[in-house]
């Protein structure tokens, strides 16, 4: 009887053992990481990550995300960023987060980095009155920028947009002062006259022949002198 029960509880510790040894690996310098499940947007696929790791690239898609743990900088509800409360020149965006909420990042005065994760498909809010902000990363899988996105971001100086971004709403750059170029993807279908208005530092734009633009489309960009179209000609204004 006593070695049935001593064996029985040999059998339990290595069943305990080799769950934990299922979560941790050994490290160059010999201690024990722990190893965390998840799962890349891009493709579904299940990758096992070091703890602490901030930058993961999916070994089955080569699609590149960032992981922050939860924060109570961020409140998410049903996959909607509601509101970004913290105080950070940088921010990036936890993977999983569908949506941009209305007021998410309302007039945040201190930021001036943001990087958006893949799988974001909807842009509910705008970045009306980030007047540090310089720069943004929006995901390929975000379709269509909403009317005055980013209205008054006086210091946005880089903006890569969505290869499948169709549309671009109403005064979408208003006054983006210190924009100096941008390139419109090849699926882009719809863009409202007064996306650019104000862009008084915009010199070049990068476009391709099916999308349509004149010179209605630049009120207030005095500084523009090249629209570069990739797939056909060059117009100088």
């Amino acid at each position: 009887m006593g070695i049935f029960n001593r064996n029985k509880k040999e059998k339990t510790e290595l069943k305990k053992e080799t769950r934990n040894a299922q979560n941790v690996f050994s490290g160059e310098d010999g201690k024990a990481l722990k190893l965390n499940k998840i799962s890349c947007a891009a493709c579904g696929g299940t990758l096992s990550v070091e703890e602490g790791r901030i930058l993961v690239t999916c070994q089955f898609c080569g699609n590149q995300f960032s992981i922050i743990k939860e924060s109570p900088d961020f409140i998410i509800d049903r996959g909607v960023l509601v509101k970004y409360s913290g105080e950070n020149s940088e921010v990036i965006v936890p993977q999983g987060v569908r949506a941009i909420g209305i007021l998410a990042f309302h007039q945040q005065s201190s930021l001036t980095k943001i990087v958006l994760p893949e799988g974001l498909n909807e842009l509910q809010g705008i970045f009306f009155g980030c007047s540090k902000l310089e720069a943004i990363i929006l995901p390929d899988s975000l379709e269509s920028i909403p009317r005055s996105a980013f209205t008054d971001c006086v210091s946005l100086k880089t903006i890569t947009l969505p290869k499948n971004l169709k549309s671009i709403g109403e005064l979408a750059f208003y006054n983006c002062k210190s924009l100096t170029c941008i390139e419109l993807p090849k699926k882009l279908e719809s863009v409202e006259t007064t996306v650019f208005m104000n862009c008084e530092s915009l010199k070049e734009i990068f476009c391709y022949e099916n999308t349509r633009l004149n010179g209605e489309y630049f009120v207030g960009c005095n500084s523009l002198k090249l629209l570069n179209i990739l797939d056909s000609y060059l117009l100088y204004f």
